[in-house]
C-alpha cells in the first residue's frame, strides 16, 4: 500500500476537526512542494517534505497558538515524538521539529548541535503563506496582503533562498491556483514507500496515538482497543497473522472521529439528541477514509464495525448476526469493554465488576457476541495486563 496515499487521507481528516483549519495542511504540502521544485531538492526531500506537511500539525489539539521562533514549538516536538520511532518516518519527524524555528539572520540556521533542514525552513514559509489570507476571497485579491505580510517578517523569520523562491514564485498567477487544489498524488513519486502488513502495523500504532491525543476523550483509548482485540483473538486459537489485522483494525477504529468537534467529544453534559446523531457518523468517517487509502478490505471492514450490534441495533450500516465478522465482533467487544472502563468528560469509569456485568447484559440480549464475552470473562485477570488507563 501507500505512504503517501493513506496520510493524504488521514490529513484532511486531521484539518477537518477545526472549520477554519479545513485542507490547510494540503494547501501547506502545495506551497512547499511549489518552493521545493524551485529550489530543485532532490526527489527523496521533496516527498519527505510533503509527508511533513501533511502531518504537521498532528500534534495541534488547539487552534491558539503562540510561537516564539526562538525555541521548538510544543505541538511541533508532539507532531514529531509520534513519529519518531518509526524509521521510514525519521527524516520527517526531524523536519516538523523545527518547521517553527526561524532563521533569525543566519543564526537559526543550527538548534544546539543539530543542523535544521531546509525542508523545516520551507514549511515554516509554507505555513505562514496559507495563515496570512483570507479564505473566502478570491486568491488573487489577497496575493498582495500575503507578499507584504512575509516581507515584513523577511530576513527574521526565513531562510534567504526560501524567501526568494517564494518571491520567484509569487509573480505567477499558476502558483496562487495550485493552492487550493488537490494535485499532489503518490504516482508523482517514485520514491513513495510501500508498506507491508508490519510497516503498516507500525504507522497504525503511531496513527492511533495522534487520534487519541486530538479527540482528547481518553489519552490510550486506541491502543487499549488494539490491545484488548489481540488478546481476545489470541485466546480464540485466531492465527498470528490475522492477530496482527485485528490489532491494526483496532488501531484505526476511531480514525474516523479525529474529525469530529472536540466542543461536542469533551461535552460534560448528557449529549442532545442531535449532537448523539452528529457522533454517529465517525465509524463510516472511519469506512471512507480506509477505503479510499488501504487496500486491505479486511482491516477496512473489522475497523469500520466496531459499533455494529448481532441484533441490528447498531450503525452506522445495521447489520445484524452473520453480516458481522468475527473480527469485527471482536474490536467491537474491545471497544466497549475499553470505553466502560476509562474515564470520560461526562463520567468516570466504571469498575472492572460493573463493567463486566453490563457487558454480560449486552451479551444476553444479543448485542455482542457471547463467545467472545465468555473468552474476556473468563480472562479478565489476565486481560488486565494489556490495558492502561
Amino acid at each position: 500500500m501507500s505512504l503517501l496515499a493513506f496520510l493524504l487521507a488521514f490529513s484532511e481528516q486531521l484539518d477537518s476537526q477545526l472549520p477554519e483549519n479545513r485542507r490547510h495542511s494540503s494547501r501547506v504540502a502545495n506551497i512547499s512542494l511549489a518552493i521545493a521544485n524551485h529550489l530543485k531538492l532532490p526527489e527523496k526531500s521533496k516527498y519527505e517534505l510533503v509527508i511533513s506537511a501533511l502531518l504537521h500539525d498532528a500534534g495541534n489539539g488547539n487552534k491558539n497558538n503562540n510561537y516564539n521562533h526562538k525555541e521548538i514549538s510544543d505541538h511541533a516536538l508532539k507532531s514529531s515524538l509520534f513519529l519518531s520511532d518509526i524509521p521510514f518516518l525519521e527524516r520527517p519527524a526531524t523536519i516538523i521539529k523545527y518547521h517553527h524555528f526561524s532563521w533569525n539572520l543566519g543564526r537559526g540556521e543550527f538548534y544546539q548541535d543539530e543542523k535544521i533542514p531546509i525542508e523545516s525552513q520551507i514549511l515554516n514559509l509554507a505555513e505562514h503563506i496559507d495563515e496570512n489570507y483570507d479564505k473566502s476571497k478570491y486568491i488573487l485579491k489577497e496575493k498582495n496582503k500575503i507578499i507584504k505580510k512575509i516581507k515584513e517578517k523577511g530576513e527574521n523569520l526565513f531562510h534567504p533562498d526560501v524567501l526568494n523562491a517564494f518571491y520567484d514564485l509569487s509573480q505567477k498567477e499558476s502558483f496562487w491556483f495550485e493552492i487550493n487544489y488537490d494535485n499532489i498524488t503518490p504516482k508523482d513519486f517514485y520514491c513513495d514507500i510501500k508498506l507491508d502488513i508490519d510497516s503498516f502495523l507500525l504507522l497504525s500504532k503511531a496513527i492511533a496515538r495522534i487520534v487519541d491525543y486530538r479527540s482528547r476523550i481518553q489519552v490510550r483509548h486506541s491502543r487499549n482497543v488494539a490491545n484488548i482485540s489481540s488478546f481476545l483473538a489470541g485466546n480464540l486459537n485466531i492465527n498470528d497473522e490475522k492477530i496482527k489485522r485485528i490489532r491494526i483494525s483496532g488501531y484505526l477504529h476511531d480514525i474516523g472521529k479525529v474529525a469530529l468537534s472536540s466542543k461536542i467529544l469533551l461535552k460534560k453534559d448528557k449529549l442532545t439528541r442531535k449532537e448523539t446523531e452528529y457522533i454517529k457518523v465517525h465509524p463510516f468517517k472511519t469506512f471512507l477514509t480506509l477505503k479510499n487509502s488501504i487496500p486491505f478490505e479486511d482491516i477496512i471492514i473489522w475497523s469500520s464495525y466496531h459499533h455494529e450490534k448481532l441484533n441490528g441495533k447498531g450503525y452506522p450500516f445495521r447489520l445484524k448476526g452473520n453480516e458481522i465478522p468475527i473480527e469485527a465482533r471482536i474490536v467491537a467487544t474491545a471497544d466497549i469493554y475499553s470505553a466502560l472502563l476509562e474515564d470520560r468528560p461526562y463520567r468516570k469509569g466504571v469498575s472492572e465488576k460493573m463493567a463486566i456485568n453490563y457487558m454480560r447484559r449486552l451479551a444476553r440480549e444479543g448485542y455482542i457476541d457471547k463467545d467472545i464475552f465468555e473468552v474476556l470473562y473468563e480472562n479478565r485477570e489476565e486481560l488486565k495486563s494489556v490495558i492502561r488507563l
